[in-house]
């Protein structure tokens, strides 16, 4: 930079460049080639396509008009969303897409026997039809309103929790998830169904047309039933204990579905005829009323017609107002981050001291905390009671699935700590880090199992004697569960600590499928159940032999042999398990590190 006479710097122009003096002739020297020549100023960069209008910003000195989109425009584009959404994971995998037919397959054989039913109703009066179309309806209402409490967000799509930072309104958004309760299998078998409901009043014009109507209310209050359902279920289940409580209840559910689907066939035809009277009042509650006023119109009773209609309209906006605040809160705590804690304080270190200060009791009150918060565990303990009901409802007069029952229970708990290390998963580290002694690993993690288990051993034993009323049997039935209990827990912390298999990760759902899980592992299971089984036959030959000959003694016998039998197992098991654990530690730790 070249200096004033006076050996100052030049003063900076007004563009915020230096004005410096060049040895050559300036710009006004320079002939009109040397002028054309000079850098032109740079041109705006081009606007990008790909960049809507709605988030470019506005040019200098104007201000970005913004149009808010109406309710059914709002609607319109999430139910395009969810189509979107679905369309991409069907054709992402092939195997979803293979899944997804095949169950729509299956659907649809069930709706057409309900359709080919519903065809054959068509020619019975319109008393008969009304009742089976208010029982049927209400079933079907029910089942689209208990559905997204049971399945615990089956379908997050439209989730208010991804959707709150958007500016869309609570109706909006509601109508938006109405409507895109159509895209899907379910949405779309309800449309059928309803279509071949209204083939059922063909026999009477008025009450066809009326049907028509009703159809539409009866999606309406199945849909917006649906979703307040699941507004309701979310805004319960913010914790995760909740959800936890909600997947247990539901795999419940499902493992009492036979014993429920044969009691009510049994039941159904003790009440047969009770059924009409259950339709008349059943078709005045929220549930049915829609389905009774296409009979009521069929037979000009329009004042009964009228009062149902009342009834309808005014559930279904009771479950708008519900659904619409249950948005709106949902709305609000996604955007705001309402999470707040609501935790006691908490004196002492629990469970931890409540068990001797050794190794094996630091294991075992952790262990226990798990029986008692994970819900892997949990659903163990669920399926015992499952488990008893089920053998109950099929126990029949000759009772020997009660005779099962409570072998049954011993044999399935102590079988259970078989996953404890990869339930532990990473987890597992802290025992190697802390040099647990394998024995007291073994050990903790039985005498957790026997805490939990010997009470509901007890409750199968109760059960038992109630229903069979075999008191002479009691100690030889208690000897032959000792057997499995004590002596399963020691095959199963030998067995443990050298296999393994893959178990749904913590903080998972139990009734995930866990990656890696093969037909062997399955046969693995059963090998280790039946080694436990064949352990136990002493005190159960003695069972026999004491049933045969009715000697007390032998029952007598079989409680000794089955408690002498169980304690040396267990003693063995822990102690080669213990040696096993501690010389394939680290291997353990990797193999179920990878299971997700």
């Amino acid at each position: 930079m070249n200096q004033t006479p006076d050996g100052a710097l030049p003063e900076p122009s007004a563009g915020g460049h230096d004005a410096a003096v060049t040895d050559g002739p300036g710009p006004e020297t320079r002939g009109p080639d040397a002028a054309s020549a000079a850098p032109a100023p740079a041109a705006a960069p081009a606007a990008d396509a790909a960049v809507p209008d709605s988030v470019r910003p506005a040019p200098a000195g104007q201000e970005r008009v913004t149009h808010r989109m109406g309710v059914l425009e709002e609607a319109r584009r999430l139910a395009g969303l969810k189509w979107r959404i679905l369309r991409n994971t069907l054709t992402r995998s092939t195997w979803v897409l293979v899944g997804t037919i095949l169950g729509g397959l299956y659907a649809l054989f069930i709706l057409g026997m309900l359709l080919t039913g519903m065809f054959f109703l068509g020619t019975e009066p319109l008393e008969v039809v009304t009742a089976a179309g208010v029982l049927v309806g209400s079933v079907l209402l029910l089942g689209w309103w208990l559905m997204p409490v049971l399945s615990a967000k089956a379908d997050a799509t439209l989730d208010p929790a991804r959707l709150a930072l958007f500016p869309l309104s609570t109706t909006g958004l509601l109508a938006g998830q109405v409507i895109g309760a159509l895209i899907g299998i379910p949405g779309v078998l309800t449309v059928i169904a309803l279509a071949g409901w209204l083939l059922t009043w063909r026999t009477s014009p008025a009450a066809m047309t009326a049907s028509v109507v009703c159809a539409v209310l009866a999606a309406l209050l199945a849909f917006t039933g649906a979703r307040c359902a699941s507004a309701l279920a979310a805004r319960i289940a913010k914790g995760r204990r909740s959800t936890e409580i909600i997947s247990i209840l539901s795999l419940l559910l499902i493992v009492l579905l036979g014993p429920i689907f044969a009691s009510v066939a049994t039941g159904v035809e003790r009440v047969w005829d009770r059924l009409p009277t259950w339709a008349s009042v059943l078709g005045w509650s929220p549930l049915g009323a829609v389905w009774a006023i296409p009979g009521d119109v069929g037979t000009a009773e329009w004042g009964t017609a009228l009062a149902r209609l009342l009834v309808v309209l005014v559930t279904l906006a009771a479950l708008v107002a519900v659904a619409r605040l249950a948005l709106g809160r949902a709305l609000a705590d996604a955007a705001g981050g309402a999470a707040r804690a609501t935790g006691r304080s908490a004196t002492g270190i629990g469970l931890l001291d409540r068990f001797p200060a050794r190794p094996w009791g630091a294991v075992a009150a952790r262990s226990l905390i798990y029986w008692l918060k994970d819900p892997r565990y949990s659903a163990s303990l669920i399926m015992i009671p499952a488990l008893s009901a089920g053998l109950w409802f099929l126990g029949g007069d000759s009772g020997f699935a009660m005779w099962v029952l409570p072998m049954m229970i011993a044999l399935l708990m102590a079988y259970a700590i078989s996953a404890d290390i990869s339930y532990d998963n990473t987890a597992f580290s802290l025992h190697l880090l802390a040099s647990v002694p394998g024995r007291a690993d073994r050990l903790g993690r039985v005498v957790a199992m026997l805490v939990v288990a010997t009470p509901l051993v007890a409750l199968g034993l109760v059960l038992w004697l109630v229903w069979l009323q075999q008191w002479p049997a009691l100690p030889a039935m208690a000897g032959v569960c000792a057997a499995l209990l004590l002596g399963g827990g020691g095959v199963v912390s030998v067995v443990s600590a050298r296999y393994t298999y893959p178990t749904p990760p913590p903080g998972a759902s139990p009734m995930k499928t866990p990656q890696g899980f093969t037909v062997l592992n399955l046969l693995l299971q059963f090998v280790l159940m039946a080694l436990m089984v064949l352990l136990a036959l002493p005190p159960l030959v003695l069972l026999f032999v004491h049933l045969g000959t009715g000697a007390a003694v032998w029952s007598w016998a079989a409680l000794a042999v089955g408690l002498a039998e169980g304690a040396i197992l267990l003693w063995t098991g822990v102690r080669v398990g213990g040696k096993w654990l501690e010389a394939r530690g680290p291997e353990l730790l990797q193999e179920v590190a990878g299971y997700r």
